[in-house]
């Protein structure tokens, strides 16, 4: 089922405010940007990060919340630009629903796109980045 119900979006590496990605799709559309963590998940590879899960583990990230008049047009350029095609296709990441903690501690729902089965083979547990954050670690 390939589904379009607007969520917040929680986005971990090149969409996260100020990189690359994020100035092409999401700049001046979203109506707030929360920083934000997804537990129980891992980070892995440089340039093109990767979560999968991972119990104990952290992956550091924002929630977008888009403006509902830019949403379809937004969700349309995320799957383009992750490669998600539906569910239960062959996809570069899969557009999965996450519980995400925000800095204040709650926690919300939100679409999170993970590492989809073919491209789980691209990258080796060795290749995890260790705190989570890959901004931080593409800046070193």
């Amino acid at each position: 089922m390939f589904t379009t119900e607007q969520r917040p979006v929680f986005v971990y590496g090149t969409l996260r405010a100020g990189q690359g990605n994020y100035f092409g799709i999401l700049e001046g559309t979203t109506i707030q940007e929360r920083p934000a963590i997804l537990n129980d998940y891992a980070i892995f590879g440089s340039g093109v990060p990767f979560a999968i899960q991972r119990d104990g583990r952290k992956v550091v990230g924002e929630v977008m919340d888009v403006d509902p008049e830019q949403w379809p047009d937004v969700l349309r350029r995320l799957d383009r630009l992750e490669g998600y095609r539906g569910e239960g296709r062959n996809n570069m990441y899969d557009r999965k629903v996450r519980t995400v903690t925000l800095a204040d501690g709650s926690e919300i729902e939100a679409y999170v796109y993970l590492a989809g089965e073919s491209s789980r083979r691209w990258f080796a547990d060795a290749e995890e980045i260790p705190d989570g954050d890959f901004v931080k670690a593409e800046s070193r």
